[in-house]
Parts: structure tokens; C-alpha cells; sequence
């Protein structure tokens, strides 16, 4: 009767410690731990093609501007329309005897239209186009003469100059296949098509605006004006 007092008095006193441990040590996870909000994910893209104003400060070259710019962003760009008034301008002779020669226009000019195009910097598994950047413009002068063509100089901004002009990015060039055109066609009886004339200035978008050469009357001529002197 006496050795079993001890190992009652073991069991109360066991007892109580290992219901307060049950009840300190909750098991699982906190309620709402796995309803929590998450961040949301945003994802950033360019659109293919994106709307531009750009103004060019007066005294400043409209064209190697616009060159900075587009080289500055690696976007490739497409002049829709311009206003403004440019001085001195300079652009390629309607020469055939002395082709790639220039002329300058001395004096203030109103922009009457401006079409330019600047290629984005190619990767290097693409197939580049075999043709230059090139920028165009017809002016009107103060006796309203009315002169354009491919610009061969510096284009100064006399005032204010406003570009209206779109972005594109990747451009993909594609090459028609002329060649199985005329054989198809000399198949047929139909004979060939004839050549093309005239002649492209090949080169990458890094290379200046002023190096494109066509063929060709490049410069317009209203009825009323009349070329500068020659010196």
C-alpha cells in the first residue's frame, strides 16, 4: 500500500503539464495566411508603332536632329509632315553629266512638305535592305517659287520646326522574286518585263542623311523659278 503512494503522486503531477503544453503549441497555419492578396503583374511592351511631334529649336539642322534622335531612342522613324521655315538649304543637282553634284538655295524657305525615312539599327540575323536613310522636301520662296528634292546639306531651322512623324520597330524586308516573274511570263509568251531604270545608294542606317544618289530629275522646278547662277 505504501510503494504505490509515490506513483500516484507522479501521475498528478505529470498530468497537468502535459495538457498545458497541448493547448500552447497550436499546429497549422494562421487562419487567412493563404487568402492574401497578391501584387498584380504588370508587363511593359512598345506598341509596333507610336505618333510623334517633335520641334526642332531654331539655328539647328533639321535632319542630323532628327537623326540624334531616332539614334538615341533605336527606333526607326517615318517623317508624315513638317512646318516651319528652313534657310540656306542645299540640294542634289538635276544633273546626268555631273551626278551627285549640289546646289544651295540662299535665303528663307517655307516647308511645304518633308518625307524622310530613318531605318532602326538591324540585328544582326536580320536581312538588311540595300538601300540608305533619305530625306526629301519641297519649299516654297518669297517671289513664290516653288523648288525640292533629295536634301544634300544642312537643313537650318529659320524658326520653330514641327515634325509629324510615327515610330516602327523590327521592320522586316522582303525581296519580290521579279526574276520568276519573267521567267513565268516568257513562258507564257508574254515576254519579258522591261529593266528598270535608275539607281539606289546602298548603306546602313548609321550613315549620313546627306549620301543617298538617285538618278533622275531630283529637284522640282515651278514654271516661274529659275536656277541660281552658276559661279
Amino acid at each position: 500500500m505504501l510503494s504505490k503512494l509515490p506513483t500516484q503522486r507522479q501521475h498528478l503531477h505529470l498530468s497537468p503539464s502535459s495538457s498545458m503544453e497541448t493547448v500552447g503549441r497550436p499546429r497549422g497555419r494562421p487562419r487567412g495566411s493563404k487568402n492574401k492578396p497578391k501584387a498584380p503583374i504588370f508587363v511593359t511592351y512598345d506598341p509596333p508603332m507610336s505618333p510623334y511631334i517633335v520641334e526642332v529649336p531654331s539655328g539647328n539642322d533639321v535632319v542630323e536632329a532628327l537623326n540624334r534622335f531616332c539614334r538615341r531612342k533605336a527606333i526607326g522613324f517615318c517623317v508624315l509632315s513638317g512646318s516651319g521655315s528652313v534657310a540656306d538649304v542645299t540640294l542634289r543637282q538635276p544633273s546626268p553629266a555631273a551626278p551627285g553634284s549640289t546646289i544651295t538655295f540662299h535665303g528663307k524657305f517655307d516647308l511645304l512638305s518633308v518625307s524622310a525615312t530613318f531605318l532602326p539599327p538591324p540585328p544582326r540575323t536580320s536581312l538588311s535592305p540595300p538601300f540608305s536613310n533619305f530625306f526629301t522636301v519641297s519649299l516654297a520662296g518669297p517671289q513664290g517659287q516653288v523648288i525640292g528634292g533629295f536634301v544634300a546639306g544642312p537643313l537650318v531651322a529659320a524658326g520653330a520646326v514641327y515634325v509629324v512623324a510615327t515610330s516602327f520597330n523590327n521592320p522586316s524586308y522582303h525581296q519580290l522574286p521579279a526574276a520568276e516573274e519573267e521567267q513565268r511570263d516568257s513562258a507564257e509568251g508574254e515576254g519579258q518585263s522591261p529593266p528598270v531604270s535608275g539607281h539606289v545608294a546602298t548603306g546602313s542606317g548609321g550613315e549620313s542623311m546627306y549620301s543617298c544618289h538617285m538618278g533622275g530629275s531630283d529637284v522640282i522646278w515651278s514654271p516661274n523659278a529659275k536656277a541660281p547662277p552658276s559661279h
